[in-house]
């Protein structure tokens, strides 16, 4: 057994870990799991920290809390100084966004050792700091990662944070489950079973200081929706009206993300997909939840939900992962004394707790390969170089499908981005841009644009010279009002 000291300086090391590849793998490899990651958070964010931006459909009828981007507005002002143009504020991004991910290894660790000892702590947070889905996601601009990372200390609190007096950790358990909640609706069905599982034992002194604490941050974002839309929880009432009733919605184009689902029935397919991306710590998983049984109840009612109103979105899941990770490290406590049973010679903590990590690490990097890396990558460096070039007055788009694209948040200089439907267009409009991104190559060098580089299929031309104004029904917000997105 290892003493208090070096578990504490082992924790300290997962989470370095955790941060480092976290960091790491999001700006070697920038990527895009879904569109709602620029155009329904980072743009909205760029718009409040330096006034212009692109402004889909929600943000035109208030379907949208302003919460969220206001955190990210402050980050992006608070760190655009690490980098000149785009960089300084992406970097600043990831990194917040990957230091409030750790909240995943801390909460394996405390989980896994209040329910299953120290080596179930150990492996726990060691999983959760090199899990695949962890490492991706966490430093996503998502509400459903970021409302996960606000849960999970909730669910600790609500069950083990008895270093609080009751009616305080109620409270704070109630503040950050609700907090999760007020960020994605969705988890509420996940809340309410946990809230259960908190009150079960003594309803009447923890259920009124945990429903005040769902209820503050709630009243919170009602409150924000009530200064900047006008009425009082616009937001949730536009996203009802919206998706749940399907009254009077735009007709949005299928914008599937970098994990999604098979054209099959979402009962079936979320499962499938939630085994296959967890391979064979799916086995643990089953086996950790004889020890935790709150944990196992909260995640498949979340996986119901979720499959029962065809969400149909992988990165939906993201508030699983966690505990799935929790319940894994418990799974292999579960585990051990049947393989000792076996065994001449028990098998001592350390080589335990070894071989589980290395198992782990095995999985992860097996698995890896269902997330793509790269995905959009092209668009992001492209815009990410822009964002540096001191004469640009004009970037085209052409064989790029405008929601794929870096927007403003990426390019970072007020110019018009003009969308290119077809050659016609190039043919009209090139002198309203003097920077072409193009899916492809250009294949008419007439219009003067000289090659600039390629990457993940995504190619870059520039021309000297300055720009005319574009035709108003090619910038790029002209183009989203037109087609109603």
């Amino acid at each position: 057994m290892r003493s208090s000291s070096s578990v504490r300086l082992l924790l300290l090391g997962f989470m370095v870990i955790g941060l480092f590849l976290r960091v790491g793998t999001a700006v070697k490899f920038p990527n895009v799991a879904h569109t709602d990651e620029i155009l329904e958070l980072q743009e909205p964010a760029h718009h409040l920290a330096y006034g212009y931006g692109v402004v889909a459909w929600e943000w035109r009828r208030g379907a949208r809390s302003w919460v969220f981007p206001a955190f990210l507005a402050a980050v992006m002002r608070s760190t655009d100084w690490i980098a000149t143009g785009s960089t300084g504020y992406q970097t600043g991004m990831v990194i917040v966004l990957s230091l409030i991910s750790l909240t995943t290894i801390w909460f394996g660790f405390a989980w896994g050792k209040r329910a299953g000892g120290t080596e179930a702590a150990i492996i726990a947070a060691g999983a959760c700091a090199i899990w695949y889905e962890l490492v991706y996601y966490g430093p996503k601009t998502l509400n459903e990662v970021l409302a996960t990372h606000a849960l999970l200390p909730g669910l600790y609190l609500g069950v083990y944070g008895d270093r609080f007096k009751e009616n305080q950790r109620m409270l704070l358990a109630g503040i950050f489950c609700g907090l999760a909640v007020a960020l994605r609706i969705q988890l509420a069905p996940a809340v309410a079973v946990a809230a259960f599982g908190f009150c079960y034992s003594n309803w009447r002194k923890r259920a009124i200081p945990l429903a005040a604490g769902l209820i503050l941050p709630v009243l919170c974002f009602g409150l924000v929706d009530a200064v900047t839309w006008g009425r009082p929880f616009q937001s949730y009432l536009e996203y009802f009206r919206v998706h749940a009733h399907q009254l009077s919605a735009p007709k949005l184009p299928r914008v599937e993300s970098a994990e999604h689902l098979e054209r099959v029935p979402p009962w079936i397919g979320y499962p499938r997909i939630l085994l296959a991306r967890l391979g064979p710590v799916a086995l643990l998983v089953i086996l950790g939840i004889r020890r935790s049984p709150l944990l196992g109840w909260i995640a498949l009612v979340h996986l119901v939900f979720h499959s029962l109103f065809r969400f149909g979105e992988v990165r939906y899941l993201y508030p699983l992962m966690p505990l799935e990770i929790a319940l894994a490290a418990l799974g292999v406590v579960e585990l051990v004394p049947a393989l000792n049973s076996r065994r001449k010679t028990p098998l001592s903590p350390r080589t335990i707790m070894a071989g589980a990590l290395a198992f782990v690490a095995l999985c992860t990097c097996l698995l890896a390969s269902q997330t793509d890396w790269h995905r959009w990558s092209g668009n992001l460096r492209a815009f990410d170089e822009l964002s540096h070039d001191s004469t640009l007055c004009g970037v085209g788009i052409s064989h790029i499908p405008w929601f794929t694209l870096g927007d403003y948040a990426h390019l970072h200089q007020n110019v018009p981005i003009v969308i290119l439907e077809d050659e016609e267009d190039l043919k009209d409009q090139w002198k309203s841009f003097n920077s072409l991104v193009i899916g492809g190559t250009l294949t008419d060098p007439s219009h003067t644009f000289n090659f600039s580089g390629c990457t993940n299929g995504v190619c870059l031309y520039r021309r000297q010279g300055p720009c005319e104004a574009p035709a108003a029904d090619h910038e790029i917000n002209a183009v989203l009002v037109k087609n109603g997105w």
